[in-house]
């Protein structure tokens, strides 16, 4: 019988540092230097963000998930030859995206 090897996703840096093990009678020191981390790890914006969503909610769920029109027009121009990709703006589109 072929040995079982177990994948265990990491989460966070306490999993990092206990590697796979998952007893729970262990116990873990976290290091001086990841305790500071944890410990200036800013509530306020996480509550910002979380008080914006909630705001939006409303909004967001009335928007469509697929802007319907959109597809119709691409679906047109490919059906007709005339649908273009523009490189540069699309580069410009996902460095604005994603930084």
């Amino acid at each position: 019988m072929e040995p079982v090897m177990e994948i265990n996703k990491i989460n966070s840096t306490i999993n990092t540092e206990m590697g796979t093990s998952r007893s729970k009678t262990s116990s873990f020191v976290l290091p001086q230097e990841t305790q500071a981390v944890v410990a200036q790890k800013p509530q306020a914006e996480v509550s910002d963000d979380c008080k914006l969503i909630a705001h939006n909610q409303p909004q967001l769920a009335e928007m469509d998930d697929v802007d319907l029109d959109k597809v119709a027009q691409i679906r047109q121009s490919l059906i007709d030859g005339s649908f273009d990709i523009d490189i540069e703006q699309m580069v410009d589109a996902i460095v604005q995206q994603h930084g």
